[in-house]
């Protein structure tokens, strides 16, 4: 059951990174000019999954995984055909939009699948290798997907995408369950209604928690920054910056995602056993920021190519402190609302995302020389430092908020808050 979820997991990033591989092809396709415009576009995603994390715990605790991640899948295949098929710019951002609103209660839906069915002591490593599940999506997103776009085009692709989502909608519905046996025997006999209103009730609970607030912030600044680049301004940065090829770019940018998917188990599975979550959480959210910092002041963003691979290695590895978060918002809050607590902090992700995606672009545009290739915008190495040099504030607060977060040990520790 958890593969099944897992492999909508994958999906999710799948969709999350796909539009930074076909960035320039979507400028000529719409006939895009401003950068901020196709952050804008690729944001859409981030926008309603910001927007939609605390319904996804509601849902989440509520409906349940299962259903929760079938009509998720369901709408995330049905706007990656609508995307692939856009004529306009207009119909493009819809279909973003319903790709957005299906994958967005997908991992809360996991987290709570995790909180049922595995130990505490076990959830931050199964969470560690949630996300290094997703990550694998994002390594399908990167060279494979760039092949499978200078093969057939990037309308195909989304198609492919889209068809693979529905599949999993599928696979979900007939396999997932959402309690274990033993679990049926003893649950409450509320109606669907009657649990939805009594955890919405209770989302003050979590909102008031000041505890609540600091993975907030955290994955904010890290995961805001490192996806706002994996996601859309990378592959342009490396095309234009360094002169690589499309196939050269994604090959360097899923550095990224496999420093992650090395990252996330080790972390989680660091932290579980030392039982303590605070310590490597700043450790890494130290070192992403000060790698940061080399990748933006060394040569003015242009670091040697031959420290490239290591560098985007490790950033990956280090954005993999996100995976503690999910375990802090958990253990702060009440256990019974566990799906509401992961939504509210991680609503700090996709918020730093939706904001700095269009940011960054907007600083591009503000440095842009008025340099177009067959269409497309061409940014020049200043134009990409002073942008990306932007993102050392939200990380900056990222570390800040690190040395707030309250220690748990590993355990719910709601009651002694």
């Amino acid at each position: 059951m958890w593969s099944i979820l897992a492999l909508a997991f994958v999906i999710v990033y799948i969709h999350r990174v796909a539009p930074s591989v076909v960035a320039d092809q979507l400028m000529e396709a719409f006939a895009v000019k401003d950068g901020a415009v196709l952050g804008s576009l690729a944001g859409m995603y981030f926008y309603v999954y910001a927007v939609m994390q605390l319904p996804s715990g509601l849902l989440a605790d509520s409906l349940g995984p299962r259903m929760t991640v079938f009509a998720g899948m369901i709408l995330a295949g049905a706007g990656s055909l609508f995307f692939a098929a856009a004529p306009t710019l207009f119909l493009a951002f819809t279909g973003r939009f319903l790709v957005g609103l299906g994958v967005s209660v997908i991992f809360v839906s996991v987290l709570k699948f995790q909180s049922v069915w595995f130990l505490p002591t076990e959830f931050a490593f199964v969470t560690g290798m949630t996300v290094l599940m997703g990550n694998a999506g994002a390594v399908l997103a990167a060279t494979p997907l760039a092949f499978l776009v200078d093969s057939f085009g990037w309308r195909f692709s989304f198609v492919v995408i889209g068809l693979l989502s529905l599949v999993v909608a599928v696979a979900c519905r007939a396999f997932v369950r959402d309690l274990p046996p033993a679990v049926y025997k003893v649950r409450d006999d509320k109606s669907l209604g009657e649990k939805f209103l009594e955890n919405i009730r209770q989302m003050g609970l979590v909102l008031k928690n000041k505890h609540s607030w600091p993975p907030f912030f955290v994955v904010f600044g890290l995961y805001g920054t490192l996806i706002a680049f994996s996601g859309i301004w990378g592959m342009p940065y490396l095309m234009q910056v360094y002169g690589y090829s499309r196939t050269a770019a994604a090959n360097l940018m899923l550095m990224i995602a496999l420093g992650m998917i090395a990252g996330s188990p080790v972390v989680g599975l660091i932290s579980d056993r030392i039982r303590r979550r605070k310590l490597p959480y700043l450790i890494f959210v130290v070192s992403f920021t000060v790698l940061w910092a080399v990748l933006v002041f060394w040569n003015n963003a242009r670091p040697p190519e031959g420290i490239l691979y290591p560098l985007y290695f490790l950033l990956g590895f280090f954005g993999s402190a996100v995976t503690i978060t999910f375990a802090l918002g958990k253990e702060l809050n009440p256990p019974q609302i566990a799906g509401m607590a992961i939504a509210t902090v991680n609503i700090g992700a996709f918020l730093g995302i939706s904001l700095l995606q269009p940011l960054l672009g907007y600083l591009l545009d503000v440095k842009w020389h008025g340099v177009f290739n067959e269409g497309v915008k061409v940014y020049n190495q200043d134009a990409y430092f002073f942008a990306l040099s932007f993102c050392l504030y939200p990380l900056a607060l990222a570390v800040i908020a690190a040395l707030l977060v309250k220690e748990t040990n590993g355990e719910n520790c709601y009651e002694s808050k």
